[in-house]
């Protein structure tokens, strides 16, 4: 059998076919990988489109010398057949400027940031690449953040200040992140089917209809039950585009849904809001258990509405009702004030049928009408008034509240602007409303805590709603 040695001089003494395949394999780009540098070039009889382990024995009939002209195969080979052999991975462009980075922070730092071979596997083997995968992909989905974070250099740089053995064990790649959260999400779909079908309770189910940002209608799935550990847990079952709000096209979605995860013959109560097409949705249910589940569930008594959305429309008759719809006001949220307003002493004086209300709501609007003026009045008082919206009474109540507490530096804003805020100055005795609205909006702003949440339940939804009726009778009388 010969030496390595014998092998290594007889490849120094084939010059041309060296010549020739070495030439072949840099046009190739093969020389780049770390693993062919413990490879040979081809002996005499062997195939001259490959490179051959270095350290296979020659002269083995029964086990030839193992040839291939791929670096991944031939890096399987040997770490396969001669695992004490090492093999670098080259380092990355990306990981190049994350070490440059590295270098440059321990510097600023006035300390060595370099680790010897044995620390680097200490370090290494206290990192669980699942664990470390599980966890980037938490914090990817739970925070919305995009997937190209871990293309980011600064991120890797982070990681590796952490632990320096991390490199090569995080993705780099979008779409390598993407494919991995699928995985994740079928994986944890799986865990909650099953126990989804174990649980011992109804699967009761809440859902409602939002509009995103991007303007996709999507409706949102969750699902709440007890487990055979006689723990109550929930879970988001879907977040699925839907054609419409009405109850048919709500139903066209949650009943394969419901079927995927082989809960239809143990769905319980269905909570949402008042909406009519939720009425639909129950009614459609029952007629689709009835003639297809051969089961009775009643539209009736499994409707629950939500009491939220029941304090919110009696708070907004409160406010709102015998003035002005809250519904005919213009579009005034967030984004709709970004847009330019083309006529705006119209919008003004519709908010200011609400009386008191709307004029401090358009006090609110004027200081965050500019930048100017948003600096003046934080200089003012040191923070800013929350901004009412249409769709939840209590930012009414908030901006209500804080404007209360800062009466003093919202009256100096007014001195300064005093003429372009004609029509919206407050009395004293708008003041006095004011606070007064605010008396009566607090107990409905503490009942919609109360209810909301996971330890809202059904008897404390119930006395909540008689404190309410009793405070209603009291204060209207």
């Amino acid at each position: 059998m010969s030496s390595l040695l014998d092998v290594a001089s007889t490849i120094a003494s084939s010059d041309a076919l060296e010549s020739s395949t070495a030439s072949r394999t840099k046009k190739k780009g093969k020389k780049s990988a770390p693993v062919w540098a413990h490879t040979r070039q081809p002996l005499e009889g062997e195939d001259v489109t490959l490179l051959y382990c270095a350290h296979c024995a020659l002269g083995n009939d029964e086990k030839p010398p193992y040839g291939s002209d791929t670096s991944s195969a031939m890096t399987k080979h040997i770490q396969r057949h001669h695992p004490t052999i090492i093999i670098e991975k080259p380092l990355s462009k990306k990981h190049e400027i994350v070490k440059q980075q590295l270098r440059q922070l321990y510097t600023q730092a006035k300390c060595n940031g370099d680790i010897d071979e044995f620390h680097l596997e200490v370090l290494g083997a206290c990192i669980n690449n699942e664990v470390v995968l599980e966890a980037l992909i938490t914090l990817i989905v739970v925070r919305n953040l995009s997937y190209n974070l871990v293309e980011w250099v600064e991120f890797h740089t982070l990681c590796q200040a952490l632990n320096k053995a991390c490199i090569g064990r995080i993705p780099t790649s979008h779409s390598t992140v993407h494919i991995k959260t699928e995985d994740a999400w079928k994986k944890h779909k799986h865990t909650v089917r099953i126990r989804l079908q174990a649980a011992i309770s109804h699967i009761h189910i809440a859902l409602d209809i939002w509009t995103s940002p991007n303007r996709y209608l999507l409706l949102a799935i969750c699902a709440y039950f007890t487990t055979y550990e006689q723990k109550k847990e929930k879970a988001l079952l879907a977040l699925k585009e839907v054609p419409g709000h009405g109850g048919e096209d709500q139903f066209s979605i949650l009943l394969p849904i419901l079927q995927d995860y082989g809960i239809v013959h143990k769905l319980g109560a269905i909570i949402a809001d008042n909406a009519p097409p939720n009425n639909v949705l129950c009614r459609t249910i029952e007629t689709y258990m009835e003639e297809q589940a051969d089961r009775d569930w009643s539209a009736r008594n499994w409707r629950i509405r939500c009491i939220g959305h029941i304090i919110n429309l009696v708070v907004q008759a409160f406010l709102f009702a015998n003035v002005i719809a809250i519904e005919e006001l213009e579009s005034y949220d967030d984004q709709d004030r970004n847009r330019d307003v083309t006529d705006e002493e119209v919008r003004r004086a519709r908010f200011r049928l609400l009386g008191p209300l709307g004029q401090g709501h358009n006090v609110v609007a004027h200081v965050r009408g500019s930048p100017a003026r948003t600096k003046i009045f934080k200089e003012l008082a040191g923070r800013m008034i929350p901004m009412d919206n249409r769709t939840r009474w209590n930012s009414w109540y908030s901006m209500l509240l804080v404007m209360l507490q800062l009466k003093s530096e919202v009256e100096k804003y007014c001195d300064l602007y005093e003429g372009e805020l004609q029509g919206d100055l407050l009395s004293r005795e708008d003041w006095k409303k004011l606070e007064m609205i605010k008396d009566f909006l607090a107990p409905f702003a503490r009942a919609t805590l109360a209810t909301e949440g996971d330890y809202a339940s059904i008897d404390r939804t119930l006395f909540n709603m008689d404190i309410l009726i009793q405070h209603i009778q009291e204060t209207t009388v």
